[in-house]
């Protein structure tokens, strides 16, 4: 399966905006910067597995999810 950055940085988006809540609060259960949060959304920077698993799962997904890869 081959890495989509287009399609990570729109999951990380959208699965932000389904759990209601902000760069901000998104950021501080992630334990990085709201400009992390920021340029990954943009698909400026491209987090590395430890925190693409953190983000996974303040969103209550799977890293698997964000990316777009099947289980």
């Amino acid at each position: 399966m081959a890495f989509n950055l287009d399609t990570l940085r729109a999951n990380i988006r959208a699965e932000r905006a389904r759990c209601n809540i902000s760069q901000e609060e998104l950021a501080h259960r992630c334990g990085v910067s709201t400009a992390a949060i920021l340029s990954y959304e943009n698909g400026i920077y491209v987090p590395g597995t430890d925190k693409l698993a953190a983000i996974a799962e303040a969103l209550g997904v799977t890293p698997n999810d964000l990316l777009g890869w099947p289980e």
